[in-house]
């Protein structure tokens, strides 16, 4: 992976390549930006840049053996870490560490750089399984940054998604203060505010800004051969994330609205009946997709708000979204659209704490059929 294969973010390309021309490299970074805006192939080509053995004033040069080992994430100096689950291929693993999905995940990253943490765990067959990056990992960390080199002037530990750490990350504290000689940590992240914050105020921060429609519509004709009235079609959809314009061009269906709507419809409604197969069918979906789901329904949530305040709907609400939306703008108040967004990212924790998600999603379910429902506003039926 190189910068020149990084869609756009010339702003910070410029950044990093400034800092190896000026050898001021901190050695702890925290690469943050939103899914699908290349956080992760960016820090990827920043590594390659660095070890590259013939570097040019703009770019590694992709031949020399450093970068032909960083093409297939294979170097001995960059260690890998990202959250796993507890089995593989049938076998149990009681403290899973990334090594023992490495595969995995460089045919996983070889095939989309692109990719969020829920690909990559539907990726591992483990829809039903939170990933996590274990205390046992954080050791392991530990462990290979003690070692010499084996080639290169630095050693690199890259962890994809310190989302994951929690309290594991207190394992990793000092020495992501002061790491050994030569050591450099780069952290990749798509969400600042699930970091602990004794992680974040031991970084440097390198932010990328969301794609802009342009950017994903022309990587779209250039990498897929498609036309410009499609790819400006997708870019639009996609709002600023190619990871889904990926997926929109893949033709895999994205189920969160369909499910979202239809489980509000049920929720206003008060069809028991029908909601239980609601559930039967998240439940089946996997703890990734239902927190995905349930922060799906945030940022819906979110809009309606901005909505109510602002008295006009933002484009961000698509089109298949615009009823559903429009029915809780105008029924539904300020104050309980706040509690419904609050109870969700409650859910979300729950579900990170292995909550039963049937339980979950039915209490969850009446919960909010009973507060829709005695709102004091006049409700019409949907």
């Amino acid at each position: 992976m190189q910068f020149c294969n990084i869609i756009n973010q010339q702003k910070t390309k410029q950044q990093l390549l400034q800092s190896v021309a000026d050898a001021r490299i901190p050695h702890t970074l925290l690469f943050l930006g939103n899914e699908g805006s290349g956080v992760l192939p960016m820090a990827i080509a920043f590594i390659t840049y660095l070890l590259c053995e013939n570097k040019t004033t703009d770019d590694s040069c992709g031949l020399c053996g450093p970068c032909l080992k960083m093409k297939k994430l294979i170097h001995p100096d960059v260690h890998f870490s990202f959250p796993v689950i507890s089995w593989k291929d049938g076998k149990s693993f009681s403290k899973p560490k990334s090594d023992d999905f490495i595969l995995q995940w460089r045919k996983s990253f070889t095939e989309n750089p692109y990719l969020n943490v829920v690909d990559w765990i539907e990726n591992l067959d483990g829809e039903n399984r939170q990933g996590n990056i274990t205390v046992e990992e954080c050791h392991d960390i530990l462990r290979k940054i003690s070692l010499k080199t084996f080639e290169a002037e630095y050693k690199v530990v890259l962890i994809w998604m310190p989302e994951f750490l929690k309290e594991a990350a207190n394992v990793l504290l000092k020495s992501l203060e002061e790491p050994p000689a030569n050591t450099l940590f780069i952290l990749v992240a798509e969400n600042q505010e699930m970091i602990l914050k004794t992680v974040i105020s031991r970084t440097q921060l390198v932010k990328l800004q969301p794609l802009q429609d342009n950017d994903i519509s022309s990587a779209l004709q250039l990498q897929f051969q498609l036309g410009e009235t499609a790819a400006t079609k997708i870019a639009r959809s996609a709002e600023g994330n190619f990871n889904e314009a990926i997926k929109l061009i893949r033709q895999e269906e994205n189920n969160n609205e369909r499910l979202f709507v239809q489980w509000m419809k049920l929720c206003i409604n008060q069809n028991t009946t029908q909601l239980v197969g609601w559930i039967d069918e998240v439940k089946e979906s996997g703890i990734e997709n239902q927190k995905a789901l349930l922060r799906y329904g945030l940022e819906l949530f979110r809009e309606i708000f901005l909505w109510k305040q602002l008295g006009e709907a933002s484009h961000r609400i698509h089109e298949n979204e615009k009823a559903i939306a429009n029915w809780f703008q105008e029924n539904v108040s300020e104050q309980l659209i706040e509690k419904i967004a609050e109870r969700m990212d409650e859910s979300i924790g729950q579900l990170e704490r292995n909550a039963n998600a049937r339980i979950l999603f039915m209490h969850l379910s009446l919960q909010l059929s009973n507060w829709i429902n005695r709102n004091e506003l006049h409700l019409n039926q949907y």
